[in-house]
């Protein structure tokens, strides 16, 4: 539900903005009256604020990267003023059009030595297209309003922002979740030249890439995936085997996800959620013990239901029925 909130004083702000998404440090840089207005949503699993404030610094500690609050990448828009990001050794200045990505679970900086105004998108680390390796190598690297990749993804983002108080009434969650695939897809073509991933992880990025384009394909497992990228089954779990799933497992993530934005969709709203648990767990068959060489070990930890039957969905399915967007005066909330 969309907030709007305005402090006028440094303490009040420290405060407000180390509760609203991800706990942090701040500093007023500037001397004089301090004065701050922050108005922020959550659509669906997508944190949206927009920041307009007097001169000051947040900074995301060693400490508070482990304070348990969220795996989380952070993507700052500037509409005005300017703001220095610092983060894993790089530091961009961002300026009215400026875009960049930043990860909350490494320490970071973000200063602001004049007044502006800047519109934050907060997206979880298993909503985003890119992988951690991948956005190591973006944050604190500004895409700029001149780069043709730009203009496809910053109207969104402004937009968003401009129009933060209708998103509850209107369903902005599909609005939002197109604009993060979106904003994935123009950092990775942007920034593409400058990542310098090894062997491996390009490969990985492949069939991850594979996966995705896939997932609607009954027989999508490790074999025909496998057999898709020229190696052994054996070889795929190798490359997989210090990631956070295993393959079967990231296939079972992926189409939970999409099940999960179809439950949220509300272009969608009249169509029953049985009828959309029943067509993804169809796809959520257990991957059998000739295609996994770990079938007989313990599951991974923290992967929770993801090593389930496919019957945990249904169960899934049915708590997720009650948080879904109800219709009201002809529009769907998110």
């Amino acid at each position: 539900m969309y907030q709007l909130q305005h402090v006028d004083s440094f303490t009040a702000w420290s405060r407000l903005i180390s509760d609203a998404f991800v706990r942090l440090q701040s500093e007023q840089v500037s001397g004089g009256h301090f004065t701050a207005t922050l108005g922020a949503t959550m659509l669906g699993d997508i944190g949206l604020m927009r920041i307009q404030a007097k001169p000051h610094a947040v900074q995301r500690t060693e400490n508070l990267t482990s304070s348990g609050d969220g795996d989380f990448y952070k993507v700052s828009y500037q509409l005005d003023g300017y703001g220095l990001l610092i983060q894993d050794g790089r530091e961009t200045l961002l300026a009215p059009g400026d875009l960049a990505i930043y990860d909350t679970q490494r320490p970071y900086t973000l200063a602001f030595e004049k007044p502006a105004s800047v519109m934050v998108a907060l997206i979880p680390h298993d909503q985003f297209r890119l992988s951690q390796q991948q956005v190591s190598q973006l944050t604190a690297v500004s895409l700029k309003p001149t780069h043709p990749l730009s203009g496809t993804v910053a109207p969104l983002l402004r937009h968003l922002g401009s129009n933060l108080p209708a998103w509850d009434e209107f369903g902005g969650y599909q609005l939002a979740r197109n604009t993060v695939d979106l904003l994935a897809t123009a950092l990775d073509g942007a920034m593409g030249g400058e990542c310098h991933a090894d062997a491996k992880s390009r490969q990985r990025e492949m069939v991850n890439s594979y996966i995705e384009a896939h997932l609607d394909d009954v027989e999508l497992g490790p074999a025909r995936i496998a057999a898709a990228h020229f190696m052994s089954v054996r070889s795929l779990h190798a490359l997989f085997e210090k990631e956070p799933f295993s393959v079967a497992a990231l296939i079972r993530h992926r189409r939970l996800a999409k099940a999960a934005r179809m439950l949220r969709d509300p272009l969608l709203a009249d169509l029953p959620v049985q009828a959309i648990g029943a067509g993804w767990a169809l796809l959520m068959r257990p991957v059998s013990a000739a295609c996994s060489p770990r079938s007989s070990a313990q599951p991974r930890a923290n992967t929770g239901m993801l090593h389930e039957s496919w019957n945990t969905f249904l169960h899934a399915q049915a708590i997720l029925l009650h948080a879904r967007p109800r219709k009201k005066s002809g529009f769907t909330r998110s």
